[in-house]
């Protein structure tokens, strides 16, 4: 079971605090977020990059790995800039930070996941791993924000359920076809078989 962050923690966990990478890391999350709520479930938007770093934190993976799962989304969702990022985390976490980011041009919902689906594949395994977290996070926000708003849910998050679901169902089955031993792939499917029995019939 994904474990379940108290929202507007205010204080980071102490394996950030130890960790001069991560305690960067988590500044630059932390002022990029600050004043964001996740549409889906309402909780600060620095709660979801702390659950994503939490989850690489422990299945293992280095403080680099877990840096990049806290700055996710803070050039594409945030106010961080590319540059900014480039400048305080060098160049290996800022790539695989952009390369999980949307590519905000492009209009239509579909086309922009499929896209992003696209760059993560073409990313590698290390992107694949932090996206895997990412959308780990992102199920059970959504799972919480259904029992939370219910079908209101679509006006907070300006696309329906029917949409966020099937393109969680198209990354599990990228995760699946590129690292079928990710260590997210169970939660990821339990998840998923969840929020479809919770969703709303279409």
């Amino acid at each position: 079971m994904a474990p379940s962050l108290e929202s507007g923690l205010g204080v980071p966990p102490s394996w950030i605090t130890e960790s001069p990478l991560l305690e960067r890391a988590y500044s630059l999350a932390e002022s990029a977020h600050r004043t964001q709520s996740r549409p889906t479930d309402g909780r600060p938007f620095l709660d979801h990059a702390v659950e994503v770093a939490t989850f690489l934190h422990e299945a293992a993976f280095d403080d680099e790995l877990v840096a990049v799962g806290l700055l996710h989304d803070a050039v594409e969702r945030g106010t961080l800039t590319e540059d900014e990022l480039r400048a305080e985390m060098g160049e290996e976490i800022a790539t695989l930070v952009m390369t999980l980011s949307e590519d905000p041009a492009i209009d239509s919902f579909e086309d922009r996941k499929a896209a992003l689906r696209d760059q993560v594949r073409a990313g590698g395994g290390l992107a694949i791993t932090v996206f895997a977290a990412d959308k780990l996070s992102d199920i059970v926000g959504l799972r919480r924000g259904l029992q939370r708003y219910g079908d209101v849910i679509e006006d907070r998050m300006g696309t329906t359920i029917t949409g966020m679901a099937g393109h969680y169902r198209e990354s599990v089955e990228l995760i699946e076809s590129v690292r079928p031993g990710s260590a997210f792939l169970p939660a990821l499917r339990v998840q998923l078989d969840q929020l479809a029995v919770e969703a709303p019939a279409t």
